[in-house]
């Protein structure tokens, strides 16, 4: 008899353990976060994605009541960091900061390692921003025009660095190139931050980059500004005409910023993620952040995001066609 009363209850207490193992694992889902998050940035530290990812990631962290990790995993044009977050488990813990390198690589590489549209969670747009021609003092150019002269005169002698192969300054250096009629040389770094240092060294003689991340140097003289992409002068570089006052109006590419996670993510993490950010975007100081540091705010979340995306992958696939632009 006790025989068939321990049979009876065995399944009973599996099945109670089963129920509390699950009530807790899902309490503990819910409770997100609950522990560090790691926010990948796929190039070297020192670049416009790396600044936005380090601006808004304290800020995330002081609300979410966790520390978020900026984790520099640079090289291949953004590929192997945007693969990093694509592979990872999609509970919330690792988030992407990624740019428009992520629309353009689409459009350069045959075959990536992920599907830029399937294996994400597009978490939210953040800022976009124009691109600034900055160039090392000893090039001798102080305008677009002397520049202009100058690559004419020296074709494929000017040294024009890049963010790596496939970023959006790899494809804006090709586009310049075949506005002006010109033959600047591409030198593709790991990032934006890998191309400024060089630029202050004398190793290379011109980089794109945003205007935030080098505007001490301009102020003091170790970079000279010579154009700006966008359709308006930006504020903090008033005397730094656009490409298209200057004649190159083709030269127009509009960078942008977004954070991702990996695809399947939970619907209460994504919410989330999405009620931190808001909070953040409406404050007023770090808006004034952005835009002190040559990002416009441009905040969308969830279908919006997703189609947001999609739209720039199109666009850029056919800006790499019309450009020309190789990997190689």
């Amino acid at each position: 008899m006790h025989g068939k009363r321990l049979a009876l209850l065995v399944p009973v207490v599996l099945l109670a353990a089963t129920l509390l193992f699950a009530a807790q694992a899902n309490h503990a889902a819910e409770n997100y976060p609950n522990r560090p998050i790691r926010m990948v940035v796929p190039f070297v530290a020192g670049g416009g994605t790396d600044l936005l990812a380090r601006l808004v990631s304290p800020r995330m962290s002081d609300l979410l009541g966790q520390q978020i990790v900026v984790d520099n995993r640079g090289g291949a044009g953004s590929v192997l960091g945007t693969q990093i977050v694509a592979k990872s488990p999609a509970d919330g813990y690792t988030l992407g900061m990624m740019d428009t390198a992520f629309a353009i690589n689409p459009g350069f590489a045959d075959k990536l390692p992920y599907d830029a549209e399937r294996d994400f969670n597009f978490v939210a747009i953040i800022a976009t921003s124009p691109t600034v021609l900055v160039a090392y003092p000893g090039l001798k150019v102080r305008t677009m025009q002397e520049l202009i002269a100058s690559a004419k005169a020296n074709p494929g002698k000017i040294r024009a660095a890049s963010a790596g192969v496939g970023s959006s300054s790899h494809l804006t250096i090709a586009m310049l190139n075949a506005a002006a009629k010109i033959n600047l040389l591409h030198i593709p770094y790991k990032g934006a931050g890998a191309a400024i240092l060089d630029i202050l060294g004398g190793h290379t003689d011109l980089t794109f980059v945003v205007p935030g991340s080098v505007m001490p140097q301009i102020q003091s003289g170790q970079m000279i500004a010579l154009a700006l992409t966008g359709k308006k002068p930006f504020s903090g570089l008033p005397n730094v005409p656009t490409f298209a006052a200057v004649g190159l109006p083709e030269v127009d590419p509009e960078a942008f910023r977004f954070i991702v996670a990996p695809a399947g993510l939970p619907a209460h993490v994504d919410k989330r993620l999405n009620d931190v950010l808001t909070k953040v975007m409406n404050t007023p100081e770090f808006r004034t952040r952005l835009i002190d540091n040559g990002f416009d705010p441009e905040f969308q979340t969830g279908k919006q995001a997703r189609e947001f995306v999609s739209r720039e992958i199109r666009k850029w696939r056919q800006a790499v066609k019309d450009s020309g632009a190789k990997t190689n």
